[in-house]
């Protein structure tokens, strides 16, 4: 695996723990550990969008709220999956 994508990899697992509220810690974090191993490198910039949206936003997203502001439907889609199954 190349350094850039193993770095973009540690951002986003760094990340998705450190969001603010003990809750979306654990939810993002889970997320993100269920397919982080599975994403191309596209996919892993597409991931390093969603997460980096606030703890609002982001549930809305899960939720399928505002989804138009988020234009990756396959990560997006992933974290409406992950939600309804958890």
């Amino acid at each position: 695996m190349d350094s850039n994508k193993q770095n973009l990899i540690n951002k986003i697992l760094y990340r998705a723990q450190y969001r603010g509220t003990k809750e979306m810690d654990i939810f993002v974090s889970k997320f993100v550990n269920s397919i982080i191993d599975k994403l191309d490198h596209k996919e892993l910039v597409s991931l390093d969008k969603l997460i980096n949206f606030d703890d609002e936003t982001l549930v809305k997203l899960s939720l399928g709220i505002n989804t138009k502001n988020f234009e990756d439907t396959v990560i997006l889609q992933k974290l409406i999956d992950f939600k309804n199954k958890y």
